[in-house]
């Protein structure tokens, strides 16, 4: 009976020991963005994740960089960028979403006008990496009619366009 028990005993230390709960996650390069907001340098891309957007047809028609920025419980920023592909997988233009969210309220800035634009440069997107860089500077208005803009400045982009999931254990 203490042999049976002994068995037992190495067999359960064994069983624990092959459990793949303190094998070190492998880490993912999740990119990053950086921009000066109000003063403030931010840096995205702890919290990040990939997603597309499809038309009617459900064909891909951009692929999409989202990054959350944690102040605290009430105050948040998002940052949301949309790289249009080409059929032939080339970047043809950029987009991109401010949301700064400040006591639990935030707008969707999105939109930008001549005038005033946001302007990307030094645009470089890797189709076989799906890897995208750039800079960028300029405002973004919540809407078409005049309201007051969000500024941002020194902004880089160096992020994937595929392959991130979400991590649920961050959010």
């Amino acid at each position: 009976m203490k042999k049976i028990f002994i068995l037992l005993m190495s067999s359960l230390g064994l069983i624990s020991c092959t459990s793949d709960d303190f094998e070190p996650k492998e880490e993912v390069n999740r990119g990053t963005i950086e921009v000066d907001f109000k003063g403030e340098k931010l840096n995205f891309g702890y919290k990040s994740y990939n997603g597309i957007v499809t038309n009617q047809t459900n064909d891909t028609v951009a692929y999409t960089y989202f990054a959350r920025l944690d102040k605290d419980d009430m105050n948040y920023y998002d940052i949301k960028v949309y790289a249009f592909l080409t059929k032939d997988k080339k970047l043809d233009h950029l987009e991109m979403k401010f949301i700064p969210v400040e006591n639990s309220s935030g707008w969707h800035y999105s939109y930008t006008y001549e005038e005033n634009p946001m302007v990307y440069s030094n645009v470089t997107y890797n189709p076989e990496t799906n890897w995208l860089t750039a800079n960028f500077e300029g405002y973004l208005y919540y809407g078409w009619e005049e309201t007051e803009p969000v500024h941002l400045t020194n902004g880089k982009i160096n992020v994937p366009v595929k392959g991130l999931n979400i991590e649920y254990d961050k959010w």
